[in-house]
């Protein structure tokens, strides 16, 4: 019989060097628990047998650390070096300000500005979407797979693949689930082997299914015991401790119900403790930490989804491939150690900073430090696990509650997106005229064409309809509570209609106009358009590869789509790589052909979001400072932001492309605006037509009320009002125009109550109830309290405010019901509004709306 000797003899020379006492110690413990795995699996076996066995799947996982090791070694060495060398180059005044561009993107007019961890996650992210909801929408069974019907037999043939018995397995099942599963198993595959060649190291799993979203609050619910009976009942807990080279179940199954009942299984990337990129000396722990779960079969998976995953197939597949992208994001920009490679940097700069005698930058760099684990926090996952999971779900719930009550006429103060969309134009070399009128022709272009359809997958911009994705709210919240309802109420209020329409019209735009640029030189495109491009990288050398893609023919307008560009032949990318000083053998051309598709889709992927405004990581940073969802800070950060992304994503986008985007390095907004780059006529530019739409805004909404609209008349006092209030409105700041206006906003509450967010008016208003309640039953008066619970009700109910419903329920039920229950309201809410805000009622509800009787007259 091999001794334990002569297989940790065996492991060492696997490992390529001596192993030290301590890993000597970690290796016996999983080479006695592997023995009694591999008795478990096959009682025929000897000792003898299953101990060299057991030393042989160590060894084999040894040498695979050491490579993996060594290979990430390498990837973040040259990382760390690329990263140091760029910020030197390009923010060699601001290091701080070149790390912050490196994880969010900033706008400076910076080779690489916007290429950031950010940018590359939801460029990432939108094309594995994009691409999974066109091939579904090809099969047919889109709609039965978002139904959820088909759940389970998808997973059955999910979990057929790659089995010995595949073909008789999917040969019983129902064609459409098999068509389905194809798909999914497509696009998962694609998203792992995306993230192996940027240096993760994920197996090839025989049934897989889909990478598990977890609900941490529904296993906490439970409790670890209710739990563990599942779990004994539903895993295959012989393969995992297999696997895993546990030697208890308890301890294992523990190890589990912790990790995700903590949230620490939503990170991306785990931390280094927990890294899986950990090499021979820390191998017990990677394994032990890894705890994958298998799944006796299918039916086993379904079960335990359903009580404690998230239950549709669909959000989990959707969920997956958006983690495995935020993956991707890390590791291409800040390799297999994200933390620890943003504080290498870090040490980097700042000792060059010391070397030099530029103690500015160090004290820029230290003082920036907790600015920049705010925006790691955004990208890395750690903002996104609850402190508590119940408090979590509950808050988000309540703002769902709160968009579905109040957000009836979004697309009323989104007229702006209009003069937004053309400033972008004219950022990008276009003129400001011909981007409004695109995005215009956008609102009525057929989208749903078999052209359309292949060209928006192609940009990645296809899957925003197809998957229902819910309209800017500016919630920032996960999948979860009244997730349907919002879906189908931002259908109703015409805002995801809106948002799907601007962003295909963007994205196509550039599209078109970069084919319309293939027959120019770098040196004879605009000066604009240059800058633009640089902005992701894009210089003279890959323009040149870029010129040489075929144009994809739509509708006959001509588009370069980053596919066309992975199609481009061998000769201009070598040709590229040569200039460069890169080696350029057979697969670093694929390799780098593919490099420059991905700029492409970031580029237009990432733009797109200036052109339909879109709040992105470092909104969501500045806005939420790091604050994680179920904690005291982090929800009334939540619920203060609520409707305010847009207006951050505004100022942060928009504002600041104008006033540093242009070429003006200080930091300072009045000297910019005198820095002579344009960022004087490009701020009055874009804040004027903002302010023209915006006034569209504000009389659409007055009509909407039945009122006459707010109108320069001539009156100083009144005209700056006017002014003003356009112009909070073109802004994104629509609540503040309705304060000048009055007391009151458009949702009924105060300033105060309006800043801290829709949920604290709605507060204030019950806490006013009940004051009139108990005031009303001291001093025996009937006041106005049932008019005012009306109104609080009113709204405070889903789907009751939507723009074209509202004011008919308004005139022929509120309005009577109010006055009916508080007589004269109807008079003295006109008279307020004639004295607070200056106006007049079309139709004046006093005389239009009667008592309820008169509704069966």
């Amino acid at each position: 019989m091999a001794s334990a000797e002569d297989c940790l003899r065996a492991m060492s020379a696997a490992a390529g060097r001596d192993l030290t006492v301590d890993e000597m110690e970690a290796l016996q413990t999983q080479l006695q628990a592997r023995i009694r795995a591999e008795q478990a699996r096959n009682g025929a076996i000897d000792l003898r047998d299953a101990a060299m066995r057991a030393a042989d799947s160590i060894g084999t996982d040894l040498k695979q650390a050491a490579f993996i090791e060594r290979r990430n070694a390498l990837i973040n060495a040259s990382i760390r070096a690329e990263k140091v060398s760029w910020i030197q180059s390009q923010f060699g005044n601001r290091p701080a300000e070149g790390i912050s561009a490196l994880l969010v993107g900033v706008n400076r007019a910076k080779v690489g500005a916007r290429n950031s961890v950010a940018a590359v996650q939801k460029t990432m992210r939108d094309r594995f979407l994009s691409g999974f909801v066109y091939d579904l929408e090809r099969t047919g069974y889109s709609k039965l797979f978002a139904r959820g019907s088909a759940d389970l037999d998808v997973a059955r043939a999910m979990w057929a693949f790659g089995r010995e018995d595949e073909a008789a397995r999917l040969s019983a099942l129902p064609e459409h689930a098999v068509a389905i599963a194809r798909v999914i198993n497509k696009w998962q595959e694609f998203a792992r082997t995306t993230a192996n060649e940027s240096g993760a190291w994920i197996g090839k799993e025989p049934g897989y299914i889909v990478k598990q979203a977890w609900e941490s609050d529904r296993w906490r619910h439970a409790g670890y015991d209710t739990w563990k009976a599942d779990a004994l009942n539903d895993y295959d807990i012989s393969a995992m401790m297999a696997r895993s080279g546990a030697d208890n179940v308890d301890a294992m199954l523990n190890g589990i119900y912790r990790n995700v009942a903590s949230g620490d299984h939503m990170k991306p990337i785990q931390s280094v403790e927990q890294s899986p990129f950990k090499g021979p000396g820390n191998l017990a722990k990677r394994i032990s930490q890894e705890r994958v779960i298998l799944f006796k079969d299918a039916d086993a998976w379904y079960r335990h989804n359903q009580k404690y995953g998230t239950r549709s197939l669909r959000e989990a597949v959707a969920a997956g491939l958006e983690r495995s992208a935020q993956q991707v994001g890390l590791l291409r920009q800040l390799g297999t150690n994200p933390g620890a490679m943003v504080d290498t940097i870090r040490n980097d700069l700042v000792q060059a900073a010391k070397e030099a005698g530029e103690f500015d930058k160090i004290d820029a760099l230290k003082q920036a430090a907790g600015r920049h684990d705010n925006y790691l926090a955004a990208v890395d996952g750690r903002m996104n696990i609850p402190g508590s999971a119940m408090g979590a779900r509950l808050g988000a719930n309540i703002r769902a509650w709160q968009s579905l009550a109040k957000l009836g006429g979004m697309i009323l103060s989104q007229f702006n997106d209009v003069a937004v969309y053309g400033s972008e134009a004219k950022y990008q070399g276009r003129s400001f005229l011909s981007g409004m009128g695109e995005a215009l022709t956008g609102l009525g272009t057929n989208l749903k064409t078999d052209g359309k359809r292949e060209l928006l997958s192609s940009l990645d911009v296809f899957f925003e309809q197809a998957m229902g994705e819910i309209a800017r709210t500016g919630s920032f919240e996960d999948v979860g509570g009244l997730t349907k309802a919002q879906r189908l109420f931002f259908k109703l209020n015409l805002g995801q209609w809106w948002s799907d329409k601007m962003r295909a019209a963007s994205a196509m735009g550039m599209s078109h106009h970069m084919a319309l640029q293939v027959g120019k030189s770098w040196e004879k495109l605009e000066p604009e358009y240059q800058r633009v491009l640089s902005l992701y990288g894009i210089d003279s050398p890959k323009w040149d590869v870029i010129r040489q893609s075929a144009t994809k023919e739509v509708d006959g307008r001509a588009y370069i789509t980053p596919e066309s560009i992975e199609r481009v032949g061998d000769d201009a990318v070598r040709s590229w790589l040569d200039a460069a000083g890169r080696r350029a053998e057979a697969a670093d051309v694929t390799g780098a052909r593919t490099e420059l598709a991905d700029t492409v889709r970031t580029y237009i992927n990432d733009r797109t979001g200036f052109m339909q405004l879109e709040p992105d990581a470092k909104t969501k940073a500045v806005l939420l400072q790091g604050t994680r969802p179920g904690t005291w800070l982090g929800e009334f950060m939540r619920f203060a932001m609520q409707f305010k992304t847009f207006t951050g994503a505004y100022m942060q986008k928009i504002m600041g492309r104008e006033l540093y985007g242009r070429g003006f390095e200080g930091t300072n907004p009045f000297k910019a605006l005198a820095a002579g780059n344009g960022e004087a006529w490009g701020l009055v530019s874009v804040v004027a037509l903002s302010t023209l739409f915006g006034f569209g805004s504000m009389v659409s909404k007055s009509l909407l009320r039945g009122q006459s609209p707010q109108m320069p008349n001539g009156d100083a006092e009144n005209d700056v009002k006017v002014f003003l209030a356009a112009m909070a409105q073109g802004g994104g700041m629509g609540l503040m125009g309705d304060f000048l206006f009055g007391s009151a906003n458009r949702f009924g509450g105060g300033m105060l109550s309006s800043l801290a967010g829709p949920t604290a008016g709605t507060a204030n208003d019950i806490v006013n109830l009940y004051q009139m309640a108990r005031d009303d039953a001291i001093e025996g008066k009937g006041g106005t309290l049932a008019a005012n619970a009306l109104r609080v009700a009113m709204n405070n109910t889903p789907y009751l405010n939507l723009f074209y419903t509202r004011i008919a329920l308004d005139y022929l039920l509120f309005y009577r019901l109010q006055d009916w229950l508080n007589p004269g309201y109807l008079s003295r809410m006109e008279q307020r509004v004639r004295t607070e805000n200056g106006q007049s009622f079309v139709l004046p509800p006093s005389q239009y709306a009667t008592s309820p009787a008169a509704l069966f007259q």
